[in-house]
């Protein structure tokens, strides 16, 4: 059977629940990874998710991160602990569903260059791959990875050229995941043309289509072999009070 799976940061869970739950009336998806909740597990509207048919598997924070996967089927084998690396951030969750393993993640902005968190960045990176390569059978990490891999995946890539989200150190560990046998699912389906998932809110960056593609869906290969389709879904991002994000979407062909 497929199942169709979404990754969105949406913000703060609380303020876009009216937006949310009109999108999984709408597209139905069987897992849904969440990002950026803004929110404790006892604040996470486990309830109204709940009313919808999902399950959720949350780790939480209130102002800041926070992160959970819902899903129709629940969850196996739940971690949130990404090898003791910046335990008092919320930014991981994964877990087993269908066969498949899915790491959910919220990578830290790095605030500036010059910035220690620019250095724990790239460092959440790499903790973050080897973490991935340990998990056997089909895996894919997915969620806001506060990085545009390439030119077409922003809008003024030499204007924004080593600037945060858009710097060469990021833009390797990136690289750094395909080369260790992982695939950007979104460009597999579409190799060219600008692409984004984030627009500010300042500026009119959405209508004047200024934006980056900062949610990304990789695959290794035993999954990447089983999904059959993936697609950015923009509408959200013109609704009522939206987030910054919109969905990543993907189908994935398993066994019952």
């Amino acid at each position: 059977m497929k199942i169709k799976i979404a990754t969105w940061n949406v913000n703060s869970v609380r303020a876009r629940m009216t937006v949310i739950a009109s999108w999984i009336e709408k597209e139905k998806p069987d897992i849904l990874c969440l990002q950026e909740l803004k929110a404790t597990e006892e604040q996470f509207p486990r309830q109204e998710l709940c009313d919808l048919g999902y399950h959720s598997a949350v780790n939480g924070q209130v102002r800041w991160n926070g992160v959970a996967i819902v899903s129709l089927a629940p969850l196996a084998d739940v971690e949130t602990d990404l090898k003791g690396f910046l335990p008092e951030q919320k930014r991981m969750i994964s877990g087993s569903v269908h066969g498949i393993r899915l790491i959910n993640v919220y990578v830290p902005n790095g605030r500036d260059i010059d910035h220690p968190g620019f250095q724990e960045k790239l460092r959440y990176f790499e903790v973050l791959r080897e973490y991935a390569l340990a998990s056997p059978g089909p895996t894919v990490i997915l969620g806001d990875f506060n990085v545009a891999p390439g030119p077409v995946d922003t809008h003024s890539p030499e204007e924004q050229d080593g600037m945060i989200c858009y710097h060469p150190l990021e833009r390797e560990q990136i690289s750094q995941f395909f080369s260790a046998g992982f695939t950007d699912v979104f460009r597999r389906f579409y190799p060219e043309g600008k692409a984004y998932s984030w627009w500010d809110y300042r500026a009119g960056s959405f209508r004047r289509k200024r934006g980056m593609r900062l949610d990304l869906v990789l695959a290794n290969r035993e999954a990447d072999e089983i999904i059959t389709n993936c697609f950015i879904d923009m509408e959200p991002r013109g609704w009522e009070r939206p987030s910054d994000h919109t969905p990543v979407v993907f189908e994935m062909a398993v066994s019952e």
